[in-house]
C-alpha cells in the first residue's frame, strides 16, 4: 500500500508540475507581450512625432531633422535610415533623408508602392522585410493637407540574435519574434538562439504592430517555478514513505497560498469597483443635470470619461446664473484620481457656487479658493478657469488658475484667448488673480475644456492644442453640434484622462 501511495503521489506531482509549468509559461508570455506592446510605441512615437512636425511646419526639413535626430543617423539607436516625402499631384517627392538610402527610398517610383499600402493617416504601416540582411520598413502618413509620409528602416539585431532584456518577463525563456500572425521562418525578426525555440511546451502571444502584428513564441529554458516541483517525483520515489507526509503538507501549503492570493485578488477587485462606483456617483451628482437658460446665448456641456480601467478623475464644469443679463461659468480639473480627487472637486464646486451667490467677482472667488486647498496637506491641487459672461454686452471676463485657455470660434476662424494664468489652486495661498476681458463678436462660440481633450502620451501639448484649433476652425455652429464634432474627432482610445467641455454661442 505504501508503494502504491508513493507511486500515485509521484505521478500526481508530475501532472501538477506539468500544469503549473504550462500556466506559468502562459502568464510570463502574456507579460512579455505587454512589454513588447510598449516597445512598439517606441517605434511608432518618433515616426508619429516626425510626421506631425512635418505637417505643422509645412515640411520644414530642419524641424523634422531635430525631431528624429536622436533616433536615426550614422549611428542610429533605433532607425538605420529615415526619409520624409511629400505627396503631390505629380507623385511623391522626397524632401530629406537620414542614413543610408534603401531600395524603397531610392526614387519616387520605388516609393509609390509604399504609399498605396498606407490605409489611413496616423496609422503605422509596416511595409515588410526587405533586403539581405533583412530590414523592417515602416511608413506613417501625417493627417492634413498637403500630406507628408515618413519612411523608416528599423534596425534588426545582427544575425537575428536577440539580446534577452533584463525584465523578469523574459527571464528563463527561449523565444522567437516573428512579423505577422503566424510563425514562419522567412518572417523571423529575432530569436534567442537558432533554430527558433519550438521544442517542448510553448506559448505564444500576438502583439498589434501597426497594420500587421508581432507573433511572440516562447518556451521555458528551465523550470519557471525554481525547480522544486519537477524534483518532487524523484524525491518521493527515493526517500519513500518518510517524505509522503512532507509532500502532502507542501502540496496543501501551495494550494492555500494560491487560494489566499485568489481571495485577495477578488477582494481588491471588489474594493476597487466600490471606490470607482463611489467616485462616479459623487461626480455625476455634482455635474449639472441641466444648464440654466440665459436669453441671448445657447449653452451645452459634456463629460467624457477616460480609460475605464483607471479611477475616475476630478474634472468638472458648472454654470451659475447671476441675473437675466449674465452668468458665471467654471471648468476645472483636480490632480490625481479616485475618491480623494472627487471629494476635493466637490468642495471647490460648492465653494464657487457659494461665493458666486454672495456676489463675488471671478477674481475674488479664485483668491478665496486658495485657502481651501493645500497640496502639501491634501496631496492635490486644481486648475480652474472662471469666466463671467455679459450676454448683451458681448463681453467675456476670464480669470485663470493654471488652466488651459478657452477657444473662441468666429467667422474669422478659431483662436485661443491667452489669459495670463495664475498659480493653480492649492499651490500658493492668497494669490491675487488678474481678470482679462475680451469682446466676443455676435454669433461667435466659446469652448472651455480640460486637458484630457488635448493631452496625449508621448506628444507635445502644443500639438494637441493645434489639433483642437484645426477641428473647430469652421463657421460657428450650435454648441451641441460643436461638442459632438469635437468629441467624435478628438476623444478615442488614445485619450487616457477624463474630459469636461462647456460650449456657448451668442444667438443675438
Amino acid at each position: 500500500m505504501g508503494a502504491i501511495v508513493i507511486a500515485s503521489l509521484a505521478w500526481l506531482t508530475g501532472v501538477v508540475n506539468s500544469h503549473t509549468q504550462s500556466h506559468l509559461l502562459s502568464i510570463q508570455t502574456d507579460a512579455a507581450g505587454v512589454l513588447l506592446g510598449e516597445g512598439v510605441s517606441l517605434i511608432q512615437t518618433p515616426l508619429t512625432t516626425a510626421a506631425a512636425v512635418a505637417q505643422a511646419s509645412h515640411g520644414d526639413i530642419a524641424a523634422v531633422e531635430r525631431s528624429i535626430g536622436a533616433d536615426a543617423g550614422a549611428q542610429p539607436r533605433l532607425f538605420r535610415s529615415f526619409s520624409l516625402w511629400e505627396l503631390t499631384a505629380r507623385g511623391p517627392v522626397r524632401l530629406m533623408e537620414v542614413g543610408r538610402r534603401t531600395s524603397l527610398s531610392a526614387s519616387a517610383a520605388t516609393f509609390a508602392p509604399v504609399v498605396s499600402r498606407i490605409h489611413a493617416p496616423q496609422e503605422l504601416t509596416v511595409v515588410d522585410l526587405h533586403g539581405s540582411p533583412p530590414r523592417l520598413d515602416c511608413a506613417l502618413e501625417a493627417m492634413g493637407t498637403p500630406a507628408y509620409v515618413v519612411l523608416a528602416d528599423v534596425a534588426l539585431p545582427l544575425g537575428r540574435h536577440a539580446i534577452i532584456p533584463r525584465s523578469p518577463a523574459f527571464r528563463d525563456l527561449e523565444f522567437a519574434l516573428y512579423l505577422g500572425s503566424r510563425p514562419r521562418a522567412d518572417r523571423l525578426l529575432e530569436a534567442t538562439s537558432p533554430p527558433p525555440p519550438v521544442r517542448g511546451a510553448t506559448a505564444s502571444v500576438r502583439v498589434p504592430f501597426g497594420t500587421t502584428a508581432l507573433d511572440f513564441v516562447a518556451s521555458p529554458r528551465r523550470p519557471l517555478d525554481g525547480g522544486l516541483l519537477p524534483a518532487l517525483p524523484w524525491i518521493v520515489g527515493a526517500v519513500g514513505a518518510a517524505l509522503l507526509a512532507a509532500a502532502a503538507v507542501t502540496t496543501q501549503w501551495l494550494m492555500r497560498r494560491r487560494q489566499t492570493a485568489e481571495l485577495l485578488a477578488r477582494e481588491n477587485l471588489r474594493l476597487y469597483a466600490q471606490q470607482r462606483s463611489i467616485s462616479e456617483v459623487l461626480q455625476n451628482a455634482l455635474l449639472p443635470k441641466r444648464l440654466p437658460s440665459v436669453p441671448g446665448i445657447a449653452l451645452a456641456a459634456r463629460y467624457v470619461p477616460g480609460d475605464t480601467t483607471a479611477d475616475i478623475g476630478g474634472d468638472w464644469y458648472d454654470v451659475v446664473r447671476c441675473d437675466d443679463r449674465s452668468f458665471l461659468f467654471a471648468v476645472g480639473d483636480v490632480s490625481g484620481r479616485g475618491v480623494p480627487a472627487a471629494s476635493i472637486m466637490a468642495s471647490l464646486h460648492y465653494a464657487i457656487r457659494a461665493y458666486a451667490a454672495q456676489g463675488d467677482h471671478a477674481a475674488t472667488i479664485l483668491h478665496k479658493l486658495t485657502s481651501l486647498l493645500d497640496v502639501a496637506r491634501d496631496g492635490h491641487f486644481a486648475t480652474v478657469l472662471l469666466g463671467h459672461v455679459d450676454v448683451p454686452g458681448h463681453r467675456l471676463t476670464l480669470v485663470n488658475a493654471g488652466h488651459l485657455p478657452p477657444l473662441v470660434v468666429s467667422d474669422g476662424g478659431a483662436h485661443f484667448v491667452h489669459v495670463v494664468p495664475g498659480a493653480p489652486i492649492g499651490v500658493v495661498e492668497g494669490v491675487r488673480y488678474v481678470p482679462y476681458t475680451v469682446r466676443v463678436a455676435p454669433g461667435s462660440s466659446v469652448l472651455a475644456y480640460t486637458d484630457g481633450l488635448v493631452e496625449r502620451r508621448g506628444e507635445l501639448l502644443d500639438t494637441g492644442m493645434a489639433r483642437l484649433q484645426q477641428v473647430v476652425s469652421v463657421v460657428p455652429e450650435a454648441p451641441e453640434r460643436l461638442l459632438d464634432r469635437v468629441i467624435s474627432t478628438l476623444t478615442s482610445d488614445a485619450a487616457f484622462d477624463d474630459v469636461a467641455l462647456l460650449a456657448m454661442r451668442w444667438t443675438e
